[in-house]
């Protein structure tokens, strides 16, 4: 009976320690993440991984918050503060049937600053700028702007990233800009 109980006990030890062991083929934990950033030729570890790429096609100011046209015709310089009089808000632009979330995938690879709505309220101030005697100043407040494009992508067996071909584009704000131009004053009584 003893020599039964010893050899039960045996199989059953066995029998536990071969579950407990770690399988030598087994992959590391593959990354599911919404938001993965990843370059298409880069090296990846798990064949099947998804991920996302984006770039930036352009940057561009957005001066449709408001202009002004200041002209100094005094011998000293001239303060200029304007008042938004209409509420003005840029959003962002996606195209639509993505599987992850654009924006946090464009602040994670660029900057934080791209937000999805950004807006001048009415009464907020532009200035003071100072415009310089016998100049023109021509004061634009908007956005600083960036266009991207990207794809979701996938790890390939020979381990680098490919496209997977489902395309997007997308319009950011990054940050509220004014900008401003001066000129010589145009001499009307000539």
């Amino acid at each position: 009976m003893k020599r039964a109980m010893t050899a039960c006990l045996a199989a059953a030890t066995t029998t536990i320690m071969v579950a407990a062991a770690p399988v030598a083929q087994a992959l590391p934990q593959r990354n599911y993440t919404a938001t993965n950033p990843t370059t298409i030729g880069a090296y990846c570890s798990n064949p099947g991984d998804r991920g996302q790429t984006v770039n930036i096609v352009r940057s561009y100011f957005d001066g449709s918050a408001g202009t002004w046209t200041v002209s100094n015709y005094n011998d000293e310089p001239l303060p200029v503060t304007r008042s938004i009089t209409e509420t003005k808000t840029k959003t962002w632009n996606v195209t639509a049937g993505l599987s992850f979330d654009v924006a946090k995938l464009i602040q994670f690879t660029f900057s934080t600053s791209y937000t999805d709505s950004q807006t001048y309220s009415v009464g907020e101030q532009v200035g003071p700028y100072n415009v310089a005697p016998g100049k023109t100043a021509v004061l634009q407040a908007g956005w600083i702007v960036s266009d991207f494009q990207g794809q979701e992508t996938v790890c390939g067996a020979n381990h680098t990233w490919q496209g997977a071909g489902n395309t997007f584009t997308a319009t950011m704000p990054k940050e509220r800009h004014v900008r401003v131009s001066t000129r010589d004053n145009i001499d009307w009584g000539a």
